[in-house]
């Protein structure tokens, strides 16, 4: 199925704490129930983030806890009141705020058990589903490439595999995990998806699963192929009137140089230097937002700014820093 003990020495040291995301739902039971297989299962710490958004959570955590009792595992809870904190950011939809303060919860406890990654169970239906998320909407080529083994701190080993291959499993070893009900509610867009729109593509091939990820693996080398030559870009085109070391400490570009890219790569660099500004993640940047900073690198004023999110441009003569 899955050879997770070769993967987790690939990544952790002997006694380093393994730190699992864990909502109790049958991927990450199924995880969870895996890694305590392996040589490592001293070393699991299950994560369980209560949103307390439904009636069933408290459920949810009673189990994970009575199962932390048998299995002799780690565990960290941890929950939050969503409907004062909306209160308190209006503008922030329910999705965001739990992200934010689930990945706050996730790092907390990274530095608290001296972990550099965070496990999840996403597997290829997830992968899939992402993608097609994505490209229903404006997006970018990284977003295509939206699930990979090791993104920044998050490793996901599981997904070469599907869901039915997971609850297969699961149901035929009488494995207990508990099932969010909201997930079957196909008013919500990506249970539409999942649900209605994607299982579909089984009467054009029944292999499209296989297909589908083999394509994003070809946009992902695709990526990676692309950020080469913006890094490129970016290191041999900083300020030209700066001697060598002092370009270093300056973040720059020079605009006769970017104007000479295609309108591709222009985009691109954009894109890029977006992602590390704010944190490697191309959230909220629109296809307006790179439109608009490619008009403020060309336009005739000097000495002015412009910031989106956390990047920050500053035109000074022929130069773009950032």
């Amino acid at each position: 199925m899955i050879n997770l003990e070769k993967f987790l020495k690939k990544y952790y040291k002997e006694n380093e704490k393994i730190i699992l995301a864990c909502s109790t739902g049958p991927d990450s039971m199924f995880l969870l129930y895996k890694l305590l297989e392996t040589s490592y299962k001293n070393n699991i710490v299950a994560c369980y983030f209560n949103h307390k958004t439904r009636p069933w959570t408290d459920i949810e955590e009673d189990f994970i806890e009575k199962l932390w009792k048998e299995k002799w595992f780690e565990v960290e809870i941890a929950s939050c009141d969503f409907k004062r904190i909306q209160k308190l950011y209006p503008s922030k939809s329910f999705e965001e705020l739990a992200r934010e303060k689930r990945y706050q919860f996730f790092d907390a406890i990274l530095n608290i058990h001296n972990s550099k990654y965070i496990l999840t169970a996403h597997h290829l239906d997830d992968k899939i589903e992402t993608f097609f998320f994505n490209l229903a909407r404006w997006t970018k080529l990284s977003w295509l490439v939206n699930m990979t083994e090791k993104s920044w701190w998050i490793l996901r080993p599981l997904l070469w595999l599907t869901k039915k291959e997971i609850e297969d499993y699961l149901n035929r070893n009488n494995l207990e995990y508990k099932i969010d009900e909201t997930n079957f509610d196909t008013e919500i867009t990506r249970n539409h998806l999942r649900h209605n729109i994607i299982p579909q593509f089984e009467k054009i091939n029944k292999n499209y699963k296989q297909n589908i990820n083999n394509t994003i693996s070809y946009f992902e080398d695709l990526k990676q192929h692309i950020d080469q030559e913006v890094r490129k870009f970016l290191e041999y085109h900083p300020q030209p009137l700066l001697a060598k070391e002092e370009r270093r400490a300056i973040n720059s570009f020079n605009i006769q140089a970017f104007n000479e890219l295609t309108p591709f790569l222009q985009k691109e660099v954009i894109r890029y230097i977006y992602y590390i500004s704010n944190g490697k993640s191309t959230i909220w940047l629109s296809k307006a937002n790179i439109d608009e900073i490619i008009k403020f690198i060309n336009w005739k004023n000097n000495k002015t700014i412009k910031e989106i999110k956390k990047l920050k441009m500053k035109k000074n003569n022929k130069v773009i820093e950032y």
